[in-house]
């Protein structure tokens, strides 16, 4: 029988002065998260979709398998935040800081915009393989933000 898991209830989470840490299977989506600090937070299956991210710093932090859908992360600190099975449709990450993120096993990354994000070649190219869509905010292609080689 397999086991329900429960969301978090947010507003404890965000009353904190200053860091979030453990926002695990959390509702965040739409929420306005501009600036904060979520360093080395878990936030495992957390929900972040449509949220406003620019300029936060998610520093060392466990977002397995958490939703980053159509979320704006513009010049957000996600350096070596592990981001395996996260779903990151749509997402604008213009100018993110992604030194050292586990990024090369996302679930998707479609519509998603990565111009101006500084990526190792063996993590573009992990990219570029899954790349497509336009992103709906921005309206730059996936593959073109990315810099992929024509297919």
């Amino acid at each position: 029988m397999a086991r329900e898991k429960t969301r978090a209830d947010p507003a404890p989470l965000l009353s904190r002065p200053g860091e979030l840490q453990d926002a695990s299977f959390a509702d965040l989506t739409g929420r306005d998260l501009r600036g904060k600090k979520f360093y080395k937070s878990i936030l495992r299956g957390a929900i972040l979709d449509k949220a406003q991210l620019d300029g936060a710093s998610m520093f060392g932090s466990f977002a397995k398998g958490a939703s980053f859908v159509g979320a704006s992360m513009r010049a957000a600190d996600l350096e070596s935040v592990d981001f395996e099975g996260a779903d990151l449709t749509d997402a604008v990450l213009e100018g993110a800081m992604v030194t050292n993120a586990q990024l090369s096993r996302v679930k998707s990354i479609v519509g998603s915009d990565w111009t101006d994000v500084s990526l190792r070649k063996d993590i573009n190219k992990a990219l570029c393989a899954k790349a497509s869509g336009v992103n709906p905010a921005t309206g730059v292609a996936t593959r073109d933000s990315l810099n992929c080689a024509p297919e």
